[in-house]
């Protein structure tokens, strides 16, 4: 979730189907082809490193969904829940000393971390399937910079 920016039921309802490779200026990445919110659809890049872990999983599990229950006696089940996932998650943060950590919270983490690093707020936009950069904005905890501002360099 914190390296792809996805919604819970986004997660729990990616199948490898929608892992894909495409061109990038001559180059190609791979990338999740997303059916978010409100019917809308996009492209998350991913990096190689995922990628190749996603493909580890595949031989392992098969085709399907990606994220998927573990038994004890380590049989893979066909899907994990977004309850499940809500579980797994709340797991690892205490474990991490992070009691109350929420899937959610993985989702605002990629914006931040992706905005720190120079994506631009439209981008981190779409890349998080929000309808408004607005909405991107509240995520971030952004409020305007009225100390440097685009006014600064337009010339009159």
């Amino acid at each position: 979730l914190r390296d792809v920016g996805l919604r819970r039921a986004e997660a729990v309802e990616m199948e490898f189907g929608n892992v894909r490779r495409q061109p990038v200026r001559g180059k190609v990445r791979s990338v999740l082809e997303v059916h978010g919110k409100g019917a809308k659809d996009r492209v998350v890049p991913i990096s190689e490193q995922l990628a190749g872990m996603l493909e580890t999983w595949r031989g392992k599990c098969g085709n399907g969904r990606i994220l998927r229950s573990v038994r004890k006696n380590d049989a893979i089940g066909e899907s994990l829940s977004d309850i499940g996932l809500f579980g797994i998650v709340r797991q690892y943060g205490r474990l991490i000393g992070h009691p109350g950590l929420d899937p959610h919270d993985l989702r605002r983490t990629y914006a931040q971390i992706g905005y720190e690093n120079g994506v631009p707020l439209t981008q981190m936009s779409k890349l998080l399937g929000h309808s408004s950069v607005a909405t991107t904005q509240r995520y971030l905890n952004l409020d305007l910079n009225l100390e440097v501002t685009a006014s600064d360099f337009v010339r009159l």
